[in-house]
């Protein structure tokens, strides 16, 4: 899971990975907190989906520099947790997020 904090702001690069947390805040907390309103009072953040430009894959790129590609980048769904408050946001990592899956 590539992962990368920020403050006030935690990504998740790939869609999947968050799914798989988001599903065991809901059984650990019920579906109630999948309303962003209740989300930002009993955990502290809001969720919110964006598209952030992402390298290619160095082989990829090679393969498509070649074939007359000149655009490094491409757009990759993330979604980015917009924290209120910083000790929300260490105790969220800290209970949910494994240190090696971080990209600081």
């Amino acid at each position: 899971m590539k992962v990368s904090i920020k403050p006030g702001l935690i990504i998740f690069h790939n869609v999947d990975a968050w799914s798989v947390l988001f599903r065991q805040l809901l059984q650990e907390h019920g579906n109630k907190i999948a309303i962003s309103t209740v989300c930002r009072r009993e955990l502290g953040f809001t969720i919110r989906r964006h598209k952030g430009l992402e390298p290619h894959h160095e082989n990829t790129w090679e393969v498509m520099k070649s074939e007359g590609w000149n655009h490094r980048y491409h757009y990759q769904d993330q979604i980015h947790l917009d924290f209120y408050n910083q000790a929300q946001q260490t105790w969220f990592v800290l209970k949910y997020i494994n240190k090696s899956q971080v990209d600081q």
